[in-house]
């Protein structure tokens, strides 16, 4: 499959290039400014029917306090719950879940290119910290959304798009401290639109913090910048991300008994840690053809890799390393083309997106970090091309999307670990994605929208194998492909909004429902990492969204948002289990049915806020048993916020996280302890305060 990327590749370059030339004597091209295309073809606007969340930059300004990007977004969007291994909610590793699907199968890009590690499909901002410092928006679409480039939008995605350094020149200093010996700085520069037509943005955070679990520190450095040049009917942009983290471990998830009597406690060994480090080089070229067409075509290379070292002691204490190093390299192209000048009323847009991703994985035993006993290798190959068509009639909107996406997945394993040489065929996939929708315009105010689409998604490397390994246990699901299913989704959408001077409100139903759903079961593989998965035949997930903001007074609003849903998996059958168990009718993992969040804003006078959010989750089953012993909690969270423009320059924030010390636990699993089952928890910091200061120059 490399061979036809390559050439794919080459041909959305060259072909470019042609077009490019044969553009330049158009007199009807527009010499104005480009939106970003790339973001725009990934992205749903204000009135599509789609179901999103845009965070604007605003609201990004209210709730960014350097914290990972997980942690905004939960608070911002409905359906969304987050969780960090450290416990503070801040950075160190953590994830989140979107109407209870894991981070794997969320679609993640920053200005079309896509992060998530192709393989394993996850995506650690901790890697990337303080990723939202300098994004002029996040836009999260929640079910299968629209067409994206790289994995599959199965249980939604979330589309970063950065702050070009366009407009005025500017620069920014943030500093914060708080518990658990947080320390933070960051500074932001923007040479706004030089005469030249180039501009240029950059932000450089540093952070560290000791974690609120024991031995969960973290010690971090991060860089973004973009940037560009316009001319006429001409735009160049680059983007880049760089960062490098050095976090101690907190994987293990403990034990629900140890946890409630001494909630900060780490099971992992004091000498646990990594050093981990990505980063992101986009360029992008594009050009207006006429005042209603413009094409974009983007290269963009990425990578990921570094140390992750865990510790094993056996009865005398004496201590085994073992080191899981991994080495990412990620590169690919994209081309897009869109016009509403062929069709009077009808937008059309196609885009074309290829990649490669390689993976070496390998482990040694320190202190012999040079000769590793373990080392294979992955290869995956994509090529996606979706159509999207608009059509404006009166008060409706119609929507189609269609994607095919293919995809090709290569195992090359470390032979001397295995009893014997294996012939590993290529796993493939060809997925036919449709999507349509129709939005009507009640009045200038008030819409109503209804949408379908289908969705299919590949097992990831931890879902074929679960293990770090490819080793003489699971060597025989890669030599039948097809032994762990791809997973389809299909996802009904309708919903309701409206907005006023007031305010503005949007509802939202869905239903999905699931074929081969690749199912987190509850317990975690031998190496703790992440949850073991099978296939389930069917499942469901149906529900109503609501999110809103209404101005009470005009010093006092409230906004908020909340989800009802009920989940269920229709049958699972557990392996190696005589006489056969059979489950059915059961509540997926880490599912819960009610989770919201409010936040009342009052101003007493111009320069001061203060802000009272309160966040609950109801409980939630930590294994698909649905045993009542094996859940996590449910809980009530309050913070506080207050902020104080001291001049139109400097601004003060103080914090109060979790002002009421409530026992907060958004991940955990199940196990057997002491020969019982057992939940074990990942829990969350206690009460706990920060202060930021952020000046403008």
């Amino acid at each position: 499959m490399h061979k036809v990327l390559f050439f794919v590749c080459q041909t959305l370059v060259a072909s470019s290039i042609t077009l490019y030339a044969e553009c330049l004597n158009d007199k009807d091209t527009a010499s104005v400014l480009l939106p970003n295309i790339d973001v725009r073809l990934v992205r749903a606007d204000d009135h599509a029917p789609v179901t999103h969340t845009t965070i604007t930059p605003a609201k990004l300004r209210m709730l960014h306090v350097g914290q990972d990007p997980q942690y905004i977004v939960e608070r911002a969007v409905p359906s969304i719950v987050a969780f960090s291994e450290s416990g503070t909610g801040m950075t160190n590793y953590g994830s989140f879940r979107l109407r209870g699907m894991d981070q794997t199968r969320i679609n993640v890009t920053i200005d079309g290119a896509p992060i998530n590690d192709m393989i394993d499909q996850g995506v650690f901002f901790s890697n990337m910290t303080d990723l939202s410092s300098g994004m002029a928006s996040i836009q999260v679409q929640r079910g299968v959304g629209m067409s994206m480039n790289g994995t599959a939008s199965y249980a939604g995605s979330v589309n970063f798009e950065t702050n070009s350094g366009v407009g005025l020149p500017s620069a920014h200093l943030e500093l914060a401290a708080g518990s658990f010996d947080m320390r933070r700085a960051s500074a932001i520069v923007s040479t706004g639109t030089l005469p030249s037509g180039i501009h240029a943005f950059a932000r450089f955070t540093s952070l560290a913090s000791d974690g609120y679990r024991l031995n969960t520190g973290t010690e971090t450095n991060s860089l973004l910048f973009s940037g560009g040049w316009a001319g006429g009917s001409d735009v160049i942009r680059v983007v880049g991300v760089w960062g490098r983290s050095a976090n101690q471990l907190g994987y293990l998830p403990v034990p629900a008994s140890i946890a409630r009597s001494r909630p900060p406690t780490n099971l992992n060994d004091i000498t646990d840690n990594d050093n981990f480090g990505q980063h992101l080089l986009q360029l992008r070229y594009q050009r207006s053809l006429t005042s209603a067409s413009d094409i974009s075509v983007a290269v963009y290379y990425g990578g990921a890799g570094g140390d992750y070292f865990a510790g094993f002691r056996d009865s005398s204490q004496t201590l085994t390393q073992i080191n899981y190093p991994l080495q990412n390299r990620h590169l690919g192209a994209t081309a897009s083309f869109a016009t509403s000048g062929l069709v009077d009323n009808v937008r059309l847009e196609a885009n074309m997106h290829a990649y490669r991703f390689s993976r070496r994985n390998w482990e040694t035993v320190s202190p012999e970090n040079r000769s590793p006993y373990y080392d294979d290798q992955t290869t995956k190959d994509e090529l996606s091309l979706s159509v999207r068509g608009t059509y404006d009639l009166g008060n409706w909107q119609l929507y189609v999307d269609l994607q095919a996406r293919g995809v090709g997945m290569n195992f090359v394993q470390d032979v001397p670990n295995m009893l014997s040489a294996r012939s590993l065929p290529e796993h493939s996939w060809l997925f036919i994605n449709p999507r349509v929708g129709a939005r009507y315009a009640l009045d200038n105010a008030s819409e109503l929208y209804l949408s379908f689409g289908q969705t299919g998604r590949e097992p990831t490397r931890f879902d074929l194998l679960g293990s770090t390994q490819i080793n003489d246990a699971n060597v025989s699901v890669l030599q039948r492909p097809g032994t762990v299913r791809a997973e389809y989704a299909m996802d009904l959408e309708a919903g309701y909004r409206v907005r006023s001077e007031k305010g503005r409100l949007a509802a939202n139903f869905f239903l999905m429902r699931f074929q081969d759903e690749i199912a987190p079961i509850g317990p975690y593989i031998e190496q703790q990492f992440v949850q073991l998965r099978k296939n389930v035949a069917r499942s469901r997930r149906i529900g109503v969204e609501i999110e809103g903001a209404y101005n009470l007074l005009s010093n006092l609003s409230i906004e908020g948002n909340v989800t009802w849903m009920s989940a269920r998996v229709d049958e699972y059958v557990p392996e190696n289990i005589i006489p056969a168990v059979v489950y059915t009718n059961v509540f997926p993992v880490l599912t819960p049915n009610i989770l919201g969040n409010v936040v009342m804003r009052y101003s007493p006078v111009r320069l001061v806020s203060l802000d009272l959010v309160a966040r609950g989750i109801t409980r939630s089953f930590t294994d698909i048993s649905n045993d009542a012993s094996l859940t996590l909690p449910g809980f009530v969270q309050v913070d506080a916020r207050l902020w104080v423009n001291i001049s139109s320059a400097l601004r003060i924030g103080m914090h109060g996280n979790n002002m009421t010390n409530a026992f907060v636990v958004t991940n955990g699993a199940s196990a057997f302890v002491d020969g019982r089952a057992e939940s074990t928890y990942f829990v969350q910091a206690g009460r706990n305060f920060m202060v930021t200061a952020t000046v403008d120059f």
